[in-house]
């Protein structure tokens, strides 16, 4: 299982933990199950209780629990979410949720919030994308390193496969809360992940996810060599001749 610490900052990092397998395992595996050295000034755990679903109270205690277990501090929120023109449920929640996430960042000078996206998020991302015919800015998907406004996102985890954390959580007797609404598969991220990458690795490559993950940065990496290069044109006029000389 390889982990990118390389891409975390020197500084203060909040850790977005929702409660699911991954992010729990983001936590520990960050946090060395809470024995790293000056974890308690490194990091924060910060939990969005959306007020969404009966179990969200729950969750969030179960977040907090999680970071007393570990020696470091919590910051959460019990959002209300109000939906605006034109948003869905999800979008609004996004949303509140990156509001909490710039205000945590301000109040307490993280440098970044790590999440814990891995690898079988990318693929199913990438097979989104390619439905609605996505150029390759677009294929290239999640990203190690992002920003969204003022909040900069590092993903460490992008280079694991999902059951690989769950493995690792059983293994050291963790526990970590399901969200059933992850079993709809009605919603497509849902589908693709339940039906369409099983039926995809046992009928046509079993390596199929980490396949798709070399892709996508391939991709990535074209999109920033051609970001660069249009960069380069704007600065300096690109002009050509279509004579022969």
């Amino acid at each position: 299982m390889k982990i990118n610490r390389s891409i975390l900052p020197s500084g203060r990092i909040g850790l977005a933990v929702s409660g699911g397998s991954d992010s729990v395992a983001l936590a520990f595996l960050l946090t060395k199950g809470g024995k790293k050295k000056n974890a308690a000034k490194r990091f924060v755990i910060l939990h969005v209780d959306h007020g969404l679903r009966k179990e969200s109270k729950e969750e969030y205690q179960f977040v907090k629990n999680l970071a007393k277990r570990l020696g470091i501090p919590f910051k959460g929120h019990h959002a209300k979410v109000v939906r605006e023109k034109g948003e869905s449920l999800e979008m609004a929640a996004r949303r509140v949720r990156l509001a909490f996430f710039e205000k945590q960042m301000r109040l307490l000078s993280l440098d970044a919030i790590a999440t814990g996206h891995h690898m079988d998020d990318v693929a199913e991302t990438f097979l989104m994308r390619i439905k609605r015919a996505s150029g390759a800015e677009g294929l290239s998907g999640i990203k190690e390193k992002s920003q969204v406004g003022s909040i900069r996102f590092v993903r460490p985890l992008l280079e694991c496969r999902d059951k690989e954390l769950k493995d690792y959580l059983i293994k050291f007797k963790e526990e970590w809360r399901e969200d059933a609404s992850n079993d709809d598969t009605s919603i497509e991220r849902n589908k693709i992940r339940h039906e369409v990458v099983p039926f995809l690795e046992k009928n046509l490559d079993p390596n199929l996810v980490r396949h798709i993950f070399r892709i996508t940065k391939n991709l990535s990496s074209i999109s920033v060599k051609d970001s660069c290069a249009s960069r380069v044109c704007r600065q300096n006029p690109c002009t050509y001749s279509n004579r022969e000389d």
